[in-house]
């Protein structure tokens, strides 16, 4: 009896790799998915979305290339760790351009602004997309800023978006790219999900997978919350690893061993919990010294 089987399971509810089947739109992601439809439209040239390590990103991208990015020429990036003349190479090359290896960087952007100047002639826009645009040398962050200056006196050539995770916003606010960052006319950040939004999108990805009878109860999805602070990633893992620990023990429902059983596999420990009432408690403890003072 395998796992799916033991399960009832059509497909592996929680598996790591991103799958638009089971695209779940967050609150945070549905707004900037608005957002960047907007920014597109209005020709704005450069777009920032940074996202700690496992939030979703690359699913949020693969979602706006099946619904929106269809919609423009695109050249899209992933992990890039490119040089300036490299990474003006690869854009070439992912619009299907022919470039040779002996090419100078002068010639690329030559090619470039020949090919930007067709598409303009056919009132097209090139979308630039860079996942994972922390990783970009500053040099090659800087050669993505003076592309930008492909444009006529009243419309932009092409559109930048830069996705990466909050190193590439430290990155951004140096003095070296304090250039680029005046350029930059749109960031937003996309957060991990709340605990209501991570109890949906649970239920959504185990209602994907044939089972919408399966689910972890208020106590269960606290204590999920705990160990994944709403990253979708980490809810992946711990859950996967979970699903695992109760096929092992031939149980059919989540319970809260088999969670923290899989947590300890996986060497998870819970997070600290919202420091909300630790701030309250602070600010009433001050409020008595100071009532305390005045009466001294």
């Amino acid at each position: 009896m395998n796992y799916l089987h033991f399960f009832r399971f059509s497909e592996e509810p929680f598996r790591l790799t991103p799958d638009r089947d089971f695209y779940f739109q967050s609150a945070d992601q549905r707004s900037i998915a608005e957002v960047i439809r907007f920014a597109l439209e209005q020709g704005e040239g450069f777009i920032t979305v940074i996202g700690e390590v496992g939030t979703g990103k690359t699913m949020l991208l693969r979602y706006l290339a099946s619904s929106l990015f269809c919609n423009y020429e695109t050249a899209m990036l992933i992990s890039p760790q490119l040089s300036p003349r490299e990474l003006v190479q690869a854009i070439l090359q992912d619009v299907g351009l022919q470039t040779d290896a002996h090419d100078t960087i002068n010639q690329l952007l030559s090619a470039l602004n020949e090919y930007l100047f067709q598409l303009s002639q056919q009132g097209k826009r090139l979308v630039i997309i860079i996942d994972e645009a922390q990783d970009l040398p500053m040099e090659s962050l800087e050669q993505i800023r003076l592309l930008s200056n492909f444009e006529t006196d009243k419309h932009k050539w092409l559109q930048i978006l830069l996705v990466g995770q909050p190193e590439l916003q430290e990155k951004i606010n140096s003095a070296e790219l304090r250039q680029l960052r005046q350029r930059i006319t749109i960031s937003e950040t996309l957060h991990p999900h709340s605990s209501t939004e991570m109890r949906d999108y649970v239920h959504f990805r185990l209602k994907r997978a044939g089972r919408a009878d399966l689910r972890l109860n208020d106590g269960q999805m606290r204590l999920l919350y705990r160990y994944s602070g709403g990253i979708p990633r980490l809810v992946h893992k711990l859950l996967s690893r979970t699903l695992l620990v109760m096929y092992g023990d031939k149980k059919h429902s989540f319970d809260k061993k088999s969670i923290k059983a899989a947590a300890s596999s996986l060497g998870m420990a819970p997070q600290r919990r919202s420091s909300f009432w630790g701030v309250m408690q602070w600010a009433a403890g001050l409020a008595v010294f100071m009532l305390i003072l005045n009466f001294l």
